[in-house]
């Protein structure tokens, strides 16, 4: 099959069938082996990854590996449903509000990489400069750094997840706190990639950087929002614990997936770029502190 030939309309498509085997394979593994594995947590966790493999086995197929893209704001919400059901919990508040932060969170991020898909006569950059550098091993550092690592680091903010759904809590300033962080990042992330957007479609010269809106706060406002989410679910599952633990290690797995990989690749990226140099020195990379503003 000529997987570039394929419209946008039928791309989609072929995602929902690639998503829904990937799904299937999870949920036959979770109920083929519910008795033998007693932990729901390890039982997710394979399934888990077998999902990867599967959407990997696509990614080959069609040799993009954006196939996997999506991944990142599917599971979340599709585990944390799953997770409800499968463990009877009652939908109380706290539940709720967790539920309506990740499902606002992933639909946002879903339809926002739908609206900048393009189909796979290409994929995402980043993607390309593994496959430069591994060369002959990108077989391995497509599966290991591209789908696995991810996969793992979404994972471990997940547990936080599902801890609290288990538990369950009735509302406190935590778990308040930690809803509110969770709406916040959702909102930085679509502000974010609405202004770059209409940048994008206005600016003059390819080689520009963004000058307006909350990118002049912050270099990175949309792994801002990202991390602000995970954050929040961390926030939530302390006010239903009460207990600084050791699970505080998950959110830290994110942001360092981000401070020392995903933004020194963009910058990377934008080195090049026009006012580059003058635009890091007067703007964070990440938390805003307005008065360093570009001018």
């Amino acid at each position: 099959m000529d997987f570039i030939k394929l419209t946008k309309k039928q791309t989609g498509y072929f995602f929902i069938i690639a998503y829904g085997l990937a799904f299937v394979v999870g949920l036959l593994f979770v109920l083929i082996f519910d008795a033998v594995i007693q932990s729901t947590l390890m039982k997710t966790f394979i399934a888990n990854l077998l999902m990867t493999i599967v959407i990997y086995g696509f990614s080959l197929w069609t040799k993009n590996a954006s196939m996997y893209d999506p991944y990142w704001s599917v599971i979340p919400p599709a585990l944390l449903i799953f997770w409800i059901v499968y463990e009877r919990v009652s939908l109380d508040i706290t539940i709720f509000l967790l539920l309506v932060g990740i499902v606002l969170w992933a639909t946002r991020l879903t339809l926002n990489w739908w609206k900048n898909w393009t189909g796979f006569k290409e994929q995402d950059w980043r993607y390309d400069l593994i496959k430069e550098k591994t060369k002959e091993y990108y077989l391995f550092s497509n599966f290991g750094a591209i789908h696995l690592i991810p996969t793992l680091v979404v994972y471990l903010q997940m547990i936080n997840v599902y801890q609290v759904v288990v538990m369950g809590s009735s509302v406190n300033l935590w778990i308040v706190l930690g809803f509110i962080l969770m709406l916040f990042g959702t909102s930085i992330q679509f502000v974010a990639d609405k202004q770059m957007y209409e940048f994008r479609q206005s600016r003059p010269n390819k080689n520009m950087m963004i000058d307006r809106g909350i990118w002049l706060y912050s270099r990175h406002p949309n792994y801002l929002g990202e991390l602000s989410l995970w954050l929040g679910v961390y926030l939530m599952y302390l006010g239903v614990t009460r207990t600084l633990d050791f699970n505080f290690v998950y959110p830290l797995a994110m942001i360092a997936l981000f401070l020392f990989v995903s933004i020194p690749m963009m910058e990377k990226k934008l080195s090049d770029r026009e006012g580059f140099i003058e635009y890091k020195d007067q703007v964070p990379a990440l938390v805003p502190y307005p008065k360093r503003a570009v001018k």
